[in-house]
């Protein structure tokens, strides 16, 4: 269990420092902290959850100690996939044309292709704990994969709100660093949203804005 932790908060510093180079070298130092400490704030928060969870779905005694056992064995494997991209992303980072006070250029899709690594990585860490979990009991495949889609649902509403809360992770580097406070927390971003889940309300819906990524604590990323 200590190894496991001990490769996820390397794994994740490892991608952390690519995605924060895409505003400075700063950031991405920031970030050597900030993304193993957003996995282990989420973890933390959902453990009991993913033990209750377990419980429903499989209709069995489980241990505690052998679902978190899991249930970080599945953030460990999506880890260390992100960190097998994190040299081909820290060079997309530095070689895009970077957003300036007028134009975002192609900060979007450094933004998007890392939404495709995390879900490709978090595809392939879910694929292996069903299996995984056969181990422990054997149940019919459909009931594992809800078991673990069921965890990995929960880990991304925590995390989304964690990751709103601790950001910038990525930070437009139109905005100065030195300006951009280390947690941004509930601080409103460009489109006014004060949490992540409003935040996801306002980039779905078809609203119109101008916002002005030149204005301090507008780094929402």
């Amino acid at each position: 269990m200590r190894r496991d932790v001990a490769t996820l908060l390397l794994a994740s510093a490892v991608y952390g420092f690519s995605i924060g180079c895409v505003h400075s070298t700063r950031f991405g130092l920031h970030n050597l902290i900030k993304f193993p400490l957003l996995i282990l704030i989420t973890g933390a928060a959902c453990a009991v959850a993913y033990y209750l969870w377990a419980l429903l779905i499989g209709g069995a005694r489980f241990r505690f100690a052998d679902v978190q056992r899991l249930a970080m064995r599945l953030y460990r494997d999506a880890a260390v996939l992100l960190a097998a991209l994190a040299p081909a992303n820290w060079f997309l980072a530095r070689t895009i044309t970077p957003p300036d006070a007028t134009s975002l250029h192609q900060y979007p899709l450094f933004l998007g292709v890392n939404v495709c690594f995390i879900a490709v990585a978090g595809a392939l860490a879910l694929f292996r704990q069903v299996r995984a979990l056969a181990q422990y009991h054997p149940w019919p495949l459909s009931r594992r994969v809800i078991t673990v889609s069921g965890w990995l649902a929960l880990s991304l509403m925590v995390g989304g709100q964690a990751a709103w809360t601790l950001r910038p992770f990525f930070g437009v580097r139109s905005i100065s660093g030195a300006e951009t406070p280390f947690f941004i927390g509930s601080m409103p971003d460009c489109r006014g949203s004060t949490n992540f889940y409003e935040g996801v309300y306002n980039v779905v819906r078809p609203a119109p804005f101008a916002p002005d990524y030149s204005r301090r604590g507008r780094d929402w990323n």
